[in-house]
């Protein structure tokens, strides 16, 4: 499978998840994982992007580009790095407040949805690594989709703790862990 095609597949599959993330995120009053949902929507339009720019890069030298077009992979990776950034800079803004008035979240969802979310992620993982030679790009998704991983092993530890105890502040706390890991 080319390149792009295997982005593509990453892109529709974060996608997908960044809008079931967005529905059970407000289903389950989490800001966790609506964090997450618009984290994910910006590594969408950023595995989308750089699917555009993977694609540009295998195109062959001209009279234009007598070098070829392979630093459009890079431009790719650079443009992704920068949305994640970005999207961990406007989580912190939107939960540090929320550690100091925490809501009551929905515990047994975020234990389910992330399940679910670790299974999307090593799918979307194993399309992107799968095959032969790698791209800046495939490089740079690979690191994403090992700390979305991370990322949700936490939601699922911090359900297991709500299940036994009223921290709801741990909610916002792990939404900001994600965003410092990130950046």
């Amino acid at each position: 499978m080319k390149s792009s095609q295997k982005m593509m597949i990453a892109f529709l599959l974060n996608l997908s998840f960044a809008i079931i993330e967005v529905i059970f995120g407000l289903a389950f009053n989490s800001s966790a994982v609506l964090a997450d949902a618009v984290h994910d929507t910006g590594d969408a339009l950023a595995i989308g992007l750089s699917t555009l720019l993977e694609k540009i890069s295998n195109k062959k030298e001209d009279s234009r580009y007598t070098l070829g077009y392979k630093r459009y992979s890079l431009l790719g990776a650079i443009l992704t790095s920068i949305i994640l950034i970005i999207g961990s800079l406007l989580v912190l803004w939107e939960n540090v407040p929320k550690i100091f008035a925490p809501e009551p979240v929905d515990y047994n969802g975020m234990l389910v949805l992330g399940i679910v979310a670790i299974l999307v992620n090593l799918a979307a993982s194993k399309v992107v690594s799968h095959g032969h030679g790698h791209s800046h790009n495939e490089s740079i998704l690979s690191l994403h989709f090992l700390e979305d991983i991370l990322g949700w092993v936490a939601v699922i530890l911090v359900s297991i703790v709500l299940r036994f105890t009223d921290w709801y502040f741990l909610d916002p706390l792990l939404s900001l862990l994600i965003a410092g890991f990130i950046l």
